[in-house]
């Protein structure tokens, strides 16, 4: 027979309730101790006890919640920024806290907080207040917060959080339990098997575990803990907050399948029946999800909102019964699944739980799969033995985004044979395109103790160790001939050729793992690969223009921006400026990310752009950088991206329109380039987005050049080519004495 746990509330508190509930077959009752009090725990476990339900202690868990707050919820507009306490405060739309504490201390700049179900999403932009009791984060997508409300911490890195296993209140519940003689308890949370290790010594091994599987730790660890357990309970509403929504289904599928071959019994909650809350009966999808859920063989059900706060809770109960009788009434479910479940064994072999990248709506990363290269710090012993090599600051970009994804289908630097093929056929040997030699030069001195087969220390110019390369090759290349293939001149002009021409001789190849990043002024802008895949998932896009730039927005930007967003009907925009290395005259990276956050303030439409800082440098490429540019964008979410004229262009070296013309060669590139331009027809007072458009009109220009120089002069550009508040901010920062421009 099926189990049922019915969550008890406001709406099912009396003994009337509980009688009815015994004679419809409910086997548990409970409270859910995130919303409940101690007093509210007592009170019930007397009734189930009169009544004679038995009853199973619920616990907080290791769950990170939003706080109290003054009003029941507010909403969070995009690029707000709001204060972040360590300690319990009544929040507002300025000042929220978080619950425990103790991880605001953890976070990190860059990281991400998805808040609840409805969208809110901030990014940590500033840890250096900690010491005044909080943090900073900005919102990088708007939505309502409400008080006591799920938040996951998605990190560049993908690091763990040191939260207990229980709350002070959850030891105060199992007192009760064990002091009331309660036989099973409902573990939150649970993480790993030493967290079940915890909540059994706690429980002094008298109470039957139901070991709750709510978040992607615990599927890291899903054998460990349904060894330990006595049950397993799946929470699909904070599971789904963690793990795409579409693939919980055959998650489902999969853990009530190896609980099985354990001997271990498996309960679903969460959105049964959440229709019933406020009707009498349920939609056909619930019933289809309810029905499928017991043919794949769980042991029980349990019911949470709509027995604790919905109007029909009997009711409910009732058509669960329903849906059970049916299937037994049909289904020998035992028989169904005594020798396995194909369809599972097909999921597992395709390690379909922890699959970083099942199938998507987005576009598929470069290569069709997303390269992640993080490790765990490694112990300083091992790291202090290992030999070293220094790197740049170019270098030590290169290894990050490598790690990141960013230039998938990489893994490390190349080996001979790659450079050759990128550099002769624009793609790797495999046959993938890819236009730009990642390469890591040093001096013979340094490359000559290197074994290969063995392990090198990266680190920077101080010593301190960011990533170890598996040292699989290394070689002399004749540096002109890269010069010449890649940036098709030799002219010591070229500013690709000089770099090119002074490489070290030696280049080192393998795959790299990284573990710290590098502090930079814009760590607090930027987003990894996956967490901009996270947040258009969140967002419920599927198609993503991506933008590239190097400078404050002017007008003819913003035009090319919101033409091909429209014109491509893509869901959204990434913003995507490139903050890395500058070469003088450039703005500095400060006033860039402020003329965006303008943007998102006052001008951009809401909830349609997403802004993050990409940190790479110039490989003054010309059109090889262009196909570069747009596979970054499209390891990035983007199935879009714009090229306009000159689009990394250097000098004269290459025609203006070069860098559009070359993706006709390259149909395959899997991304879509919008070629767009931006000129202003004076006789029309707007902008154009092809000279074609523009026949006969008068056009006027400003140069980039020219711009910078009036703003030096404190004079404000023509509104046509700049609007006046971004203007006015940069000749304020002059006035101020800031350095805005690169030196």
């Amino acid at each position: 027979m099926v189990k049922k746990i019915v969550t008890l509330g406001p709406a099912t508190r009396t003994e009337e309730m509980l009688k009815k509930m015994k004679d419809r077959g409910v086997d548990f009752v409970r409270v859910n101790m995130s919303h409940s009090s101690l007093e509210d725990l007592e009170y019930f476990i007397s009734l189930a006890k009169k009544v004679g339900l038995q009853f199973i202690i619920d616990t907080q868990g290791s769950q990170i919640r939003s706080g109290d707050l003054a009003e029941k919820s507010f909403l969070l507009e995009e690029n707000e920024e709001v204060k972040i306490h360590a300690t319990p405060i009544r929040g507002d739309r300025n000042n929220i806290s978080l619950n425990p504490g103790e991880i605001v201390s953890q976070l990190e700049e860059g990281d991400i907080l998805r808040l609840d179900f409805n969208g809110l999403i901030l990014q940590v932009v500033d840890t250096t207040t900690l010491d005044r009791g909080y943090i900073i984060a900005r919102v990088i997508s708007s939505g309502m917060l409400g008080r006591n409300k799920g938040v996951v911490v998605d990190s560049w890195n993908g690091r763990t959080y040191d939260i207990p296993a229980l709350t002070p209140t959850d030891y105060q519940s199992i007192a009760i339990g064990l002091r009331e003689g309660i036989g099973h308890i409902a573990a939150s949370f649970m993480r790993s098997g030493a967290f079940v290790d915890e909540v059994r010594r706690a429980t002094n091994n008298s109470m039957k575990i139901i070991s709750k599987l709510e978040c992607l730790d615990g599927m890291n660890n899903l054998n460990e803990i349904i060894e330990k357990s006595e049950y397993l309970l799946i929470d699909r509403g904070d599971l789904s907050k963690e793990l795409p929504v579409e693939k919980l289904p055959f998650i489902q599928k999969i853990i009530i399948e190896r609980a099985r071959k354990k001997g271990k019994e498996v309960f679903v909650a969460t959105n049964l029946l959440e229709t019933m809350v406020h009707n009498r009966r349920p939609t056909r999808a619930e019933v289809q999800d309810v029905v499928n859920t017991i043919v794949d063989g769980a042991a029980g059900l349990a019911l949470a909102s709509e027995t604790a706060i919905g109007e029909y809770p009997i009711e409910c109960i009732n058509m669960l019964n329903r849906f059970i009788g049916q299937v037994q009434e049909n289904v020998n479910v035992k028989e169904l699944r005594a020798n396995g479940n194909l369809l599972v064994s097909q999921l597992e072999v395709k390690d379909f739980i922890l699959k970083s990248f099942s199938f998507s709506n987005l576009v598929q990363p470069h290569g069709g799969k997303l390269v992640y290269r993080i490790i765990p710090l490694p112990a300083p012993e091992y790291l202090e033995k290992l030999p070293k090599i220094n790197l740049n600051q170019n270098q030590l970009m290169d290894v990050e985004q490598i790690a990141l994804g960013t230039f998938s289908p990489l893994e490390g630097f190349l080996g001979r044979e790659d450079l050759e093929s990128v550099l002769n056929t624009t793609r790797l040997k495999s046959g993938v395109i890819w236009p730009i030699p990642i390469v890591l030069d040093v001096s013979h001195k340094d490359a000559e103790p290197l074994k290969v087969g063995s392990e090198v220390a990266l680190t920077d110019s101080g010593g301190q160790p960011f990533a170890i390369l598996h040292l699989a090759e290394k070689y002399d290349f004749d540096k002109k001939e890269l010069a010449e293939k890649l940036y098709g001149t030799l002219d010591e002009k070229h500013p690709g050729v000089k770099i090119a021409i002074s490489l070290q001789p030696v280049f080192l190849a393998g795959k790299i793992d990284f573990f710290k990043r590098f502090d930079r002024e814009s760590k607090k802008y930027e987003l990894s690969p996956r967490q901009t895949r996270q947040i258009f998932r969140e967002r419920g896009w599927s198609t993503v223009v991506g933008f590239h730039t190097r400078n404050v927005i002017h007008r003819g930007h913003e035009f090319i921006q919101l033409r091909a967003l429209e014109q491509e009907a893509c869901d959204g925009l990434l913003v995507h400026p490139v903050v890395g290395a500058k070469k003088p005259g450039d703005f500095h990276t400060k006033y860039i990310m402020q003329s965006y956050q303008k943007m998102m303030d006052s001008f951009y439409p809401k909830n349609k752009v997403i802004l993050a800082a990409f940190n790479t440098y110039s490989r003054y490429a010309g059109p090889r950088e262009a196909i570069f540019t747009a596979l970054c964008r499209k390891n990035f979410g983007c199935s879009h991206f714009v090229v306009g004229r000159d689009h990394t262009g250097v000098g004269k070296f290459y025609d203006p329109h070069a860098s559009q013309k070359i993706f006709d060669s390259f149909p395959d590139i899997g991304i879509k380039i919008v070629k767009l331009q931006a000129i202003y027809s004076k006789t029309r007072n707007t902008y154009i987005a092809s000279p074609e458009e523009a026949m006969g009109d008068e056009i006027i220009d400003i140069s980039g050049t020219q711009a910078r120089t009036m703003l030096v002069r404190s004079e404000f550009p023509p509104a046509w080519y700049m609007r006046p508040e971004i203007a006015e901010d940069i000749i304020q920062a002059v006035k101020n004495g800031e350095e805005v421009f690169v030196k």
